[in-house]
């Protein structure tokens, strides 16, 4: 140990001097803190909480970094850098001291002289301090510790904890253990100068008030701390401080305990000076800068637009409420500058679902939310039945469109639904449930989200195909409007069955003999209604013309009796036969 540390450390410390180690850990660190007499444990609302109390890190709202520099006497100089970045509900604190002593003067018993050598120490420090209720930090630091003093070196670790309590608007109170560890010098174990520190703060109007006591756990007697801070201008600050230890007051005078400094601020940047005396030792001198990016005000919110099933970029309409209100037709849109809150965003597109998302925006966060959009699906329900008897008969359904696949239609109920089917056109092939059916085929179109029906009757080789209820006024040929439904289906099974290639259209009336101008017999009239449904179909499905023939036999053929008025009505009727 040499001369002058030796003289330092008795300058500095009272009780029972040079029983711990690494006596930089209790030189306060900061011009603000230093003017206001060290007194800082329950107002650590800077970077240099990582320091005097880690839990303070956890009230510095947005970054804080500072620079400082202590100027001592003899030449003695230390260099200090604090920073407090904000993570999750605290912020992050780093602390890096660096103390050298340039000139040193040592006995050098080999050579009979006296030499010359520098010496320095240097801290590294990283802690955490965060929120554990709205007005409690609790916080941690660990410091890595190394000294070199020319002949010897030295390791060291401490770990200091802590916490701050609002427990009025203007009232805080800390309470930190610290420098808790030892150091290794040259294989000895030391222990470092362990201190418990209990402080508070009272903030009235301009004033910012502070006290701490300070219990050293090893050397060193109990000290008491207190400082004011007065700002009269928002850029303005004047400090000063009394401190009882650790100095040696009786040694270097009552007047050794007295501290004062300034703070000036323009904008986010701002310059610290203090000047702390040491009796006739002399004073020193504490400068420092700092810079203070506020937290941010406002957060930024993107909104994604995609399919659901392809993950394609969507263009579509999207309207923003809640924390902010706007509207856009985009696929992605970007809101800035948002004022935290809650906000919704809905979104639509024709063809597709409406879809929604609720999102929060954060200051100083950009969140991105993304909305995916479900096309608009419709169906197509139908069944297949026998064209002569309109029973359910089921089969077999092939569908290509948007949408392809195969359906096993069952007897009963004989009918089926294609599901969840996207806009389009569709092509169906119906067949039955043996190959006496002639198979279907129809094109159907579905609208974005609608239901649509298609049914197949299917018509059996060899038969004939009666227009059941098809019947015409006693010597006319007009088809009165209330047949057209059945006219319909007929219409449908000729336009979904291709395979026939020509249909014979027969006319049939009762017995009963009519002579008219229009119609001289029976036979003219048979092949007129005969005639009036093949221009129907022709005209209503547009069948071809050359796949329909019309033919009348008058009262050749009857089906019923004709004895009654409802056996002759059944014998006035019109039939379909498959020629080819």
């Amino acid at each position: 140990m040499t001369l002058l540390t030796t003289t330092l450390i008795l300058c500095l410390v009272g009780g029972d001097p040079g029983t711990t180690a690494f006596q930089l850990l209790e030189i306060g660190q900061g011009p603000r803190a230093s003017a206001m007499g060290e007194s800082f444990t329950g107002l650590s609302d800077d970077a240099s909480a990582i320091y005097w109390n880690p839990a303070g890190l956890g009230q510095v709202a947005g970054h804080h970094f500072a620079l400082s520099h202590q100027q001592w006497f003899f030449g003695i100089k230390d260099e200090i850098g604090h920073a407090a970045i904000p993570l999750g509900p605290g912020a992050l604190g780093l602390g890096l001291v660096y103390s050298g002593d340039p000139d040193v003067r040592y006995w050098n018993a080999e050579e009979q002289r006296f030499d010359q050598a520098g010496t320095w120490d240097a801290m590294l420090t990283a802690g955490y301090g965060f929120r554990i209720a709205d007005n409690y930090r609790l916080g941690a630091s660990l410091t890595g510790l190394y000294q070199d003093l020319h002949l010897e070196t030295g390791y060291g670790g401490a770990v200091d904890v802590g916490a701050v309590g609002r427990l009025t608007e203007a009232l805080h109170v800390g309470l930190a253990l610290r420098h808790l560890g030892v150091m290794s010098i040259e294989g000895s174990t030391e222990k470092l100068p362990m201190e418990g520190a209990l402080g508070g703060a009272f903030h009235v109007g301009m004033f910012n008030l502070t006290a701490d006591a300070i219990f050293p756990m090893l050397d060193n007697n109990p000290n008491f701390r207190g400082g004011i801070e007065f700002q009269p201008l928002d850029m303005l600050a004047l400090r000063v401080g009394y401190r009882s230890g650790p100095v040696d007051l009786d040694g270097l005078g009552l007047l050794t305990g007295l501290c004062s400094g300034i703070g000036v601020t323009v904008g986010n940047f701002g310059l610290d000076y203090a000047i702390v005396p040491y009796g006739d030792l002399g004073l020193t001198h504490r400068i420092g800068i700092r810079t203070f990016i506020p937290p941010p005000t406002c957060g930024a919110q993107t909104i994604i637009v995609l399919d659901a099933e392809t993950r394609e970029r969507l263009v579509a309409n999207i309207a923003v409420s809640g924390v902010v209100s706007t509207t856009a037709t985009t696929d992605e849109l970007r809101l800035t500058d948002v004022p935290p809150g809650d906000g919704e965003a809905r979104v639509s597109l024709d063809e597709y679902v409406p879809g929604s998302v609720a999102f929060t925006v954060v200051a100083g966060r950009h969140g991105r939310d993304t909305v995916l959009l479900d096309r608009l699906t419709g169906a197509i329900v139908g069944g297949i039945y026998d064209a002569k008897t309109s029973d359910p008969i089921g089969g077999t359904l092939v569908y290509s469109g948007p949408l392809s696949g195969r359906l096993s239609v069952p007897a009963a109920p004989g009918t089926y639904e294609i599901k969840s089917a996207p806009r389009g056109s569709y092509k169906l092939d119906a067949t039955g449930p043996t190959d006496e059916y002639l198979a279907q085929t129809s094109t159907v179109n579905v609208p974005a989200g609608q239901t649509v029906e298609c049914n197949f009757y299917l018509w059996k080789k060899g038969d004939f195909l009666v227009l059941e209820g098809v019947n015409f006024e006693t010597g006319k040929a007009d088809i009165l409007p209330q047949f057209y439904p059945i006219l319909d289906r007929a219409g449908t099974i000729l336009k979904q069955t291709p395979v026939i290639k020509l249909v014979e259209l027969a006319g049939h009336t009762d017995p009963r003999d009519i002579k008219t101008p229009e119609f001289p017999s029976n036979w003219e009239l048979s092949e007129a209604r005969a005639e009036a449904v093949r221009q129907y179909l022709i005209a209503k499905h547009g069948i071809a013309p050359e796949r329909l023939v019309a033919k009348g036999y008058a009262d050749t053929k009857p089906v019923a009796p004709n004895d009654t008025p409802e056996g002759m009505a059944k014998n006035r009727r019109t039939e379909l036969r498959i020629l080819e």
